[in-house]
């Protein structure tokens, strides 16, 4: 695990589909989020293991942010619940999905606009078509978008729309990816590829150009 910026961590996980894949943990202070949860037991004990370098432990995670309801993100969302408690909180268009994949209510429904109020105020970023209720998560403290799959990466840093082969609608998630475009950001973290920790911003609009022109 990498503490990529203050208080955010980045956890590797097991890779899904032959793509990298990295979850997160915001630590701020009173608060602690995890987001997604990966799907293999290992991911278990690798998030584990990043909580107790942290000092911390299961029952200290207040808030599940989950991006979306494929089972990379969500796998081993049953076990983490019962291990902590924690509110999980979803996009509103994959909720019933993630119940009748995982058992798992979604505590809170979220849409675009709505604003988590832990670690100085998480807004959720709705960029559907990836799946129904995919979510990205914008960090005002941090100037930060965790994209979750709304925007797909390379281990060069390369960015690319995400493949059509993992999309319920590709042209409606290419077209999502110019939401991120809204939010003032330097930083973009990604579930699959290379994070880019600066000129982020820069990235996705010519990426949008590339695809929307």
């Amino acid at each position: 695990m990498v503490e990529i910026l203050e208080g955010l961590w980045a956890v590797r996980q097991s890779p899904a589909d032959g793509l990298e894949l990295e979850g997160y943990i915001l630590d701020c202070g009173e608060d602690l989020v995890l987001v997604d949860t990966g799907f293999t037991p290992q991911d278990v004990d690798i998030i584990q293991r990043e909580l107790r370098s942290m000092g911390r432990e299961w029952a200290d995670i207040d808030v599940i942010l989950i991006t979306h309801a494929h089972g990379d993100h969500i796998g081993n969302l049953p076990l983490i619940k019962k291990k902590t408690g924690a509110e999980v909180m979803a996009g509103s268009g994959d909720a019933d999905r993630i119940k009748e994949r995982t058992a798992v209510d979604v505590d809170r429904r979220l849409i675009h606009g709505d604003v988590i109020d832990v670690c100085g105020g998480i807004e959720t970023i709705g960029v559907p078509g990836h799946s129904e209720g995919n979510l990205s998560f914008y960090l005002r403290r941090h100037r930060t978008i965790i994209a979750g799959d709304s925007i797909f990466g390379d281990l060069e840093g390369n960015l690319y729309a995400p493949p059509g082969k993992y999309c319920q609608d590709a042209e409606m998630a290419a077209r999502g990816m110019r939401r991120l475009l809204d939010y003032d950001f330097d930083v973009l973290l990604l579930s699959h590829g290379r994070n880019l920790m600066s000129g982020a911003k820069d990235e996705v609009s010519n990426l949008c150009r590339e695809y929307l022109s």
